[in-house]
């Protein structure tokens, strides 16, 4: 039988002819981008992606690197609107830093003075002193929590103050008090702690408020700072807790009135400077007041409970 050739359909050829003509464009249009014709195409296209996804790598690779001069033209960071500069600076929230250090000295140098009176040696007043000074920062710090170190760990200035300042005060302080006339009571140093209590009142509200936590937890903060210091220093030298008893005026009292009035003055608006200034000079104002008038929280009536609060120094029973 016969057989004549294969004939070639116009459809097939002319399907052949279009696949040339997509390839020869193809090729023409990578050549003036600059990219081979093979590798464009043979390099297969990427997956077309949702809108939102297109979007985001878009804005990622748009943003550019911040490198060494743009982080050293930006400065140093701004300070939070309820905390402090690194250092001392002119300015509100940089006077409370300066404070700041002058209250933990003031607090070193009264919690030697007692370790001395306690019959302890020069390692031992010098470790109090340094407790009474940031013990009460180091409990707040470890209640807080959420991975929190003592402050001292990053601010190793106040270690360096609060050991400083105690151990000049053991070996200095008889010599001081010859040449100067200085007294274990002059009102310097009352007023010093005073602008101790006012200070660490108001650094400790701060903390809690950056922390989150509830008020009532802001305003212990704020106590804490101001006073658990000392509370483990009388501890140590085996003497009643200041703050737990009416041989002394009132300390704890004045810190929880210098948080409060920090923190009321954020509740109304009040810019960080006045909020500052108020809650310093109310814990200050109250523990001056309290050192001047002899203030003290009222004893328990029951003639038992005033003949031990007499034993112990409180002069309104004896």
């Amino acid at each position: 039988k016969h057989h004549s050739p294969p004939r070639t359909s116009s459809h097939a050829m002319s399907r052949r002819r279009a696949s040339e003509l997509a390839k020869l464009a193809l090729g023409t249009r990578a050549s003036a981008c600059g990219v081979a014709p093979s590798l464009a195409r043979t390099t297969p296209l990427a997956p077309r992606s949702a809108p939102g996804v297109v979007a985001h790598r878009a804005s990622t690779s748009r943003t550019p690197s911040r490198g060494f001069a743009a982080d050293a033209s930006q400065g140093p960071p701004k300070p939070h609107p309820d905390g402090m500069p690194r250092f001392p600076e002119v300015s509100v929230p940089g006077a409370l830093r300066a404070a700041d250090y002058v209250g933990t000295g003031a607090f070193a140098m009264t919690g030697s003075l007692l370790a001395a009176s306690a019959g302890m040696d020069a390692f031992g007043c010098t470790v109090i002193g340094t407790i009474t000074a940031v013990g009460g920062g180091t409990i707040r710090d470890v209640l807080l929590g959420q991975g929190r170190r003592a402050f001292w760990m990053e601010e190793q200035e106040y270690l360096w103050i609060a050991a400083g300042v105690a151990l000049a005060t053991f070996f200095g302080w008889e010599r001081a008090k010859t040449t100067f006339g200085f007294k274990d009571d002059d009102y310097w140093i009352e007023a010093l702690d005073a602008l101790g209590v006012g200070a660490f009142c108001v650094i400790g509200a701060q903390n809690g408020i950056r922390a989150g936590v509830p008020v009532i937890a802001q305003v212990l903060c704020g106590v804490m700072t101001a006073t658990f210091g000392g509370a483990v220093r009388d501890v140590f030298v085996g003497r009643p807790t200041r703050i737990l008893h009416s041989y002394a005026d009132i300390y704890a009292t004045a810190a929880a009135g210098g948080a409060l009035a920090y923190i009321a003055a954020r509740g109304v608006g009040m810019p960080p400077a006045l909020r500052i200034i108020s809650g310093v000079g109310a814990g200050v104002g109250i523990r001056v007041a309290a050192d001047t008038y002899d203030i003290r929280l009222p004893v328990y009536a029951s003639a038992p409970a005033r003949q031990k609060a007499a034993e112990k120094g409180d002069k309104r029973w004896s």
